[in-house]
């Protein structure tokens, strides 16, 4: 018989059955034996809607303890826990998209930067057929009739696929604009989700490396517990001669960044950095920290680089019925994999996506690859700096 008890083991809590039976006794106790407490009685009714009360106030009680448990924490309570360690979820981002706004007569848009000194601002906003909303994101005057290549921003963050000739909405009509238009994607740039409970997770228990004996690994901690760094890889040669431009007995930071400044990854290098351990001075990024004895440190790193990957593979219907939108199937899949730096490609990871984006379906012709038409197994990045990013336009799909 299980009780409602907080002990060493835990916070334990009555089932069901055991709240009944207390609540059976408690009348009988009151109304004598011979009360009737079956379940198709007044009585034995009115006792299971209590019982079912306690129980809810029970495991909703329950939930609260476990809930400062990292591991079964969700949401807000992640956010909560993590900051203990000085730790900070990282942003998402929006995708911005060129359109072409056609203007009849000398006309103003409002922009989103409009919000700053007047909050109730009506921005100028568009959409695409799917209902995508994008709002301009600098205030523009055009001085007469003509047409302008504007950037706007999706109001919902995240990743958005942008097909050409596809953002032709107009959901704030301003007298003067006849049309808009994004005639290429070429220039867009997709947004990226926000960083997932399980990915926090993951990058929590990774900061505790930060009392690591190894300056790699302690380097690598204190850079991914910097908020505004995305990802972080440091490769180390412990040979006695310089190895891909690391020098002998030296490192090589690779920072993944977000919003981070020059001083704070800096700051993360100087920290963890042991005495000896030289740095690939080639590096593209440099900053310079004043000791507090007066002599300078100069931290090196460079900013990681992306590598478009490329996956192609053939879907066809378990049940021979089902149908399947490509472009759905490929803007899920490019939200799906998120790959950090020095990480290979493999189409392991492709199925093991697509079990879940579309469990009815199954795939044949599996290919990854770093060009058009893909035709590998696996690939990994060209060096530590490269990591791989996924577009949906880069995902071919047959049916």
């Amino acid at each position: 018989m299980s009780v409602n008890a907080l002990t060493s083991q835990g916070l334990s809590i009555e089932a069901q059955t055991d709240i009944i039976t207390d609540l059976n006794n408690g009348f009988i106790s009151i109304y004598g034996s011979d009360i009737n407490l079956e379940s198709n009685t007044p009585d034995g009714q009115m006792i299971n809607i209590f019982a079912a009360a306690v129980e809810d106030q029970l495991q909703l009680l329950q939930s609260v303890y476990n809930s400062f448990s990292l591991q079964n924490a969700f949401g807000i309570q992640v956010d909560n826990l993590v900051a203990l360690n000085g730790i900070q979820r990282q942003p998402g981002s929006y995708t911005q998209a060129y359109v072409s706004v056609t203007a009849t007569q000398a006309v103003s848009l409002t922009g989103l930067n409009a919000l700053q000194s007047n909050p109730a601002a009506s921005v100028f906003t568009v959409s695409d057929g799917a209902g995508n909303q994008f709002q301009l994101v600098t205030t523009y005057s055009f001085s007469g009739a003509g047409t302008q290549s504007l950037v706007f921003q999706a109001i919902a963050i995240g990743p958005i696929l942008t097909t050409a000739n596809t953002i032709t909405v107009i959901i704030t009509p301003v007298v003067g604009i006849s049309s808009v238009n994004n005639p290429s994607t070429a220039q867009d740039s997709i947004g990226a989700q926000e960083e997932s409970d399980i990915q926090l997770k993951i990058r929590q228990a990774k900061s505790f490396k930060l009392a690591a004996t190894g300056p790699a690994d302690a380097i690598r901690a204190q850079l991914l517990n910097t908020p505004g760094i995305v990802d972080a890889f440091v490769a180390d040669n412990d040979t006695s001669s310089i190895v891909n431009g690391i020098p002998a007995n030296g490192i090589w930071v690779i920072v993944n960044n977000s919003t981070a400044t020059p001083a704070q990854i800096a700051q993360a290098i100087y920290s963890k950095k042991t005495i000896g351990c030289a740095q690939k001075t080639s590096s593209g990024q440099s900053y310079n920290i004043t000791r507090p004895a007066g002599n300078v440190f100069t931290a090196y790193w460079d900013l990681a680089v992306t590598t478009n990957l490329y996956i192609s593979f053939t879907i066809q219907p378990i049940n021979g019925v089902d149908t399947f939108n490509v472009s759905a199937l490929a803007a899920s899949l490019a939200s799906a994999l998120i790959y950090k730096l020095n990480q290979s490609a493999f189409v392991g990871q492709v199925i093991n996506a697509m079990l879940t984006i579309a469990p009815n379906g199954y795939l044949t012709n599996i290919f990854v690859g770093t060009a058009p038409s893909p035709a590998l197994q696996q690939v990994s990045p060209s060096d530590f700096q490269h990591y791989f990013i996924v577009l949906a336009a880069n995902i071919s799909i047959a049916l």
